[in-house]
């Protein structure tokens, strides 16, 4: 229930000055404790809200800002890890490739003088995109012929491991040492997808009769 406040000029008129300077401030006083009540008030919580989505706006500002400024190497990131795919994939050899990979396999044996005692393709693993193509191997010969041998694997077109090598001495011929090792040279083989058969029907039927 609003009280009637009122205020008799003439009264205060003839009060002293001191009593007339404190009515003055009384009612300044009430006057700016409404405008601050009714209008500045309201808008200082406003305002202090809205700051407080600012910052938080420019938090997030910054955050994308900084992601933004990565999404180039990210991006470089990304092709060259496609690239690195795209070489590898390209070293594993097809199904039909896969003989004379084996092949390359047993021919750098005895190019590095070696005897191949066992030489034995095993059932392939599927990995995926890939297939594991195992060939177990036991070759005897001197120490130089197995370094050689390994380089020459490691030169070959084809991706090809050689793992589980197990080196026993067979002893001595003509004072040389002779070795046997035993292992596994593991070759890749891509397997493609139905999307990549069928580019290569459509590339086959396109391509021009001889």
């Amino acid at each position: 229930m609003a009280i009637p406040l009122k205020i008799n000029i003439d009264s205060i008129m003839k009060l002293p000055l001191p009593k007339r300077m404190l009515v003055l401030a009384a009612v300044n006083l009430v006057i700016v404790g409404a405008v601050y009540w009714f209008l500045i008030g309201p808008k200082y919580s406003e305002v202090k809200g809205l700051r407080g989505t600012l910052q938080e706006l420019n938090i997030k500002l910054n955050e994308n800002r900084l992601i933004a400024a990565d999404i180039p190497k990210y991006l470089q990131e990304k092709e060259e890890m496609e690239n690195k795919l795209k070489n590898a994939v390209a070293q594993l050899p097809n199904e039909k490739e896969i003989p004379d990979l084996i092949d390359s396999i047993s021919s750098a044996g005895e190019k590095a003088g070696l005897k191949i005692l066992i030489f034995r393709p095993g059932k392939e693993v599927k990995k995926g995109f890939y297939a594991e193509v195992p060939v177990n191997m036991s070759v005897e010969g001197k120490f130089e012929g197995l370094f050689d041998f390994s380089d020459r694997v490691g030169r070959l077109p084809r991706i090809v491991n050689i793992s589980g090598m197990d080196i026993t001495s067979t002893g001595h011929r003509n004072r040389v040492p002779v070795l046997k090792a035993s292992f596994v040279a593991t070759t890749f083989r891509f397997i493609p997808t139905p999307a990549d058969g069928a580019q290569g029907a459509q590339g086959a039927q396109g391509a021009p009769k001889k």
